[in-house]
């Protein structure tokens, strides 16, 4: 039991180790966005719409503070996600599998599916109204749309 442990802590470290310079170049991104945009969506930041994963930091945050209903109001597909999330942290750090079994791609494939499915209901029903479905003005295309008519 003890050598089990030892080998999911180390193969843990490792991936964090693996992936250490992934994550600090998404944080600075987010970053860079927030200060140019406002936003740390990329496509918010781009285009002014939001994506199908809108509202997704926000409920993880609510998630992680135990508002689990402003959780839901803001992105309810959270809770499948942190459920994916934690069976994919079973598998590899529990059952020490280097690859996720079908059922979990499928799973991971389907939700991706039914985000999409949603985004296009809750822009249909609360854009641009209610966030997170809310025009982003401060956004590049916007910007260069400006500049243009100024020369």
């Amino acid at each position: 039991m003890m050598k089990h442990i030892r080998s999911s802590a180390k193969l843990l470290w490792t991936d964090i180790k693996n992936i250490k310079w992934a994550v600090i170049c998404i944080i600075a991104c987010f970053i860079f966005l927030y200060i140019l945009f406002g936003s740390i969506c990329p496509i918010a930041g781009l285009t002014g719409f939001p994506c199908p994963a809108c509202g997704l930091t926000r409920a993880g945050f609510l998630a992680l503070t135990l508002d689990f209903r402003g959780a839901w109001e803001m992105q309810p597909f959270i809770f499948p996600i942190i459920l994916w999330l934690a069976a994919a942290f079973v598998q590899r750090y529990v059952c020490l599998r280097a690859r996720l079994f079908g059922w979990m791609k499928w799973a991971g494939i389907l939700l991706i599916c039914g985000m999409v499915v949603f985004y296009v209901i809750s822009m249909c029903r609360y854009f641009p109204d209610r966030a997170p479905y809310i025009y982003h003005s401060d956004n590049l295309i916007q910007k260069i749309v400006i500049y243009r008519q100024l020369w």
